[in-house]
């Protein structure tokens, strides 16, 4: 999940040193589909545990689809919610992750990519602690130098070049479209 804030912002998340990808600024949400669940009930859970430690947060709302996202984007309290809809899906990727003992390890999966936007101030968050170090709003031009640092893990790598220019030619605050 890819959030950004009225200023054009990323939303990322700083993973903790004992995590995948530790260390390193990541996407604003993400996590893993268990068993039997669909991939919005995911990104709606994942959301709420990661930025409200609450995994049923009334702060996180869903747009069934862009249409519907333009709409509540109007209308939400986006200072205290949390907007996104699924933007696209991808089949069969690999990536290559960073183990917290120094190692790698590939994986293949399959990917739903989210789009949203808030106004959340950083203190009204409450950052799941196992799993977030620290969150912060990031401009586009320092998460390309992040990008360029080798400071992103690869998977964030790829979500900002392939879903970068997208998200922020097409998620502007109300008013400046």
């Amino acid at each position: 999940m890819l959030i950004l804030d009225d200023r054009g912002q990323l939303l990322m998340q700083r993973r903790p040193a004992d995590k995948e990808n530790g260390g390193r600024w990541d996407k604003s949400v993400g996590g893993h589909v268990s068993a039997g669940e669909e991939f919005d009930t995911t990104a709606v859970r994942e959301a709420g545990e990661e930025l409200f430690d609450d995994p049923v947060s009334p702060r996180v709302r869903l747009a069934r689809d862009r249409h519907e996202f333009d709409a509540l984007e109007r209308s939400e309290d986006l200072a205290r919610t949390v907007l996104f809809y699924r933007a696209s899906f991808q089949l069969n990727l690999r990536d290559v992750r960073h183990a917290p003992d120094g190692g790698r390890r590939n994986v293949l999966y399959h990917l739903a990519i989210y789009h949203g936007r808030t106004a959340v101030p950083l203190e009204d968050f409450r950052p799941q602690k196992s799993e977030i170090d620290e969150l912060r709003y990031v401009g586009p031009a320092e998460v390309d130098q992040m990008l360029l640092d080798a400071r992103l893990p690869p998977n964030m790598a790829f979500l900002w070049l392939t879903q970068g220019h997208a998200l922020l030619g097409r998620n502007r605050a109300p008013g400046r479209r």
